[in-house]
């Protein structure tokens, strides 16, 4: 089986390390990975509106430049809700959404981060 994942983030070194993580953690269950990268949020935006169900599993920065990641999220809600629950939020501030959003329950890695709770919130999400 394959998982196919977005990688939203306007640094290289962090879209770097998701990958290598990401690429250990399907092989460590066997399956193999097809990962796509993007670091312009208004492309990525709208990757996930024509696409976004194509992906099993959205990496996804919050403080990005232009456009930031709840306000990504925000629009998918509104075009493309059913891929709400694939999106891992990466991010060294997580106030940020339980601001934006007080009543909602999110999937968040957050920064710095190991490979340990890395594969625990994957696991958590496919579990």
């Amino acid at each position: 089986m394959e998982l196919k994942a977005l990688i939203i983030d306007d640094e290289d070194s962090v879209q770097s390390i998701l990958t290598a993580f990401l690429n250990r953690y399907v092989s460590e269950k066997g399956k193999q990975s097809n990962i796509t990268s993007m670091s312009d949020p208004v492309q990525s935006l709208f990757e996930l509106t024509t696409h976004g169900d194509q992906y099993q599993l959205v990496l996804l920065d919050v403080r990005i430049p232009k456009l930031s990641g709840d306000e990504i999220y925000s629009s998918l809600e509104q075009v493309n809700p059913e891929i709400l629950n694939r999106i891992l939020f990466v991010t060294g501030y997580p106030e940020d959404l339980h601001d934006r959003f007080p009543d909602n329950t999110f999937n968040i890695l957050q920064k710095p981060f190991r490979y340990n709770s890395f594969s625990e919130k994957l696991d958590e999400m496919f579990g």
